[in-house]
């Protein structure tokens, strides 16, 4: 599958394809389902790009700085800055699922 820009995509096609995930993993049977689901689905690149980035949220959530972070985490600037303004847009209920 050949990659897509999310800017060329309409709104309506961004938020579609976004509730379209959504409902999809909320229809999972058990994290147990939703865990083996998201194995198939996802390249193991993906896999560990997504966890990365959930791990940096969580230590910029504890006020870890951001050189400690790519340290210790072994991942780029340009990766702890990304997170840094997605939690920006977060609510505190998305938050708190990075909290554990």
């Amino acid at each position: 599958m050949g990659k897509i820009d999310h800017r060329h995509l309409s709104r309506q096609q961004y938020e579609s394809l976004g509730r379209e995930f959504s409902k999809t993993c909320q229809s999972a049977s058990s994290v147990k389902n939703l865990t083996t689901f998201i194995d198939h689905l996802l390249t193991p690149s993906e896999r560990v790009m997504l966890s990365r980035r959930m791990r940096v949220g969580k230590k910029l959530l504890q006020k870890k700085g951001q050189l400690h972070i790519q340290e210790e985490l072994g991942v780029g600037q340009s990766t702890v800055d990304t997170v840094e303004r997605l939690l920006e847009k977060m609510g505190p209920g998305e938050r708190k699922i990075l909290k554990g």
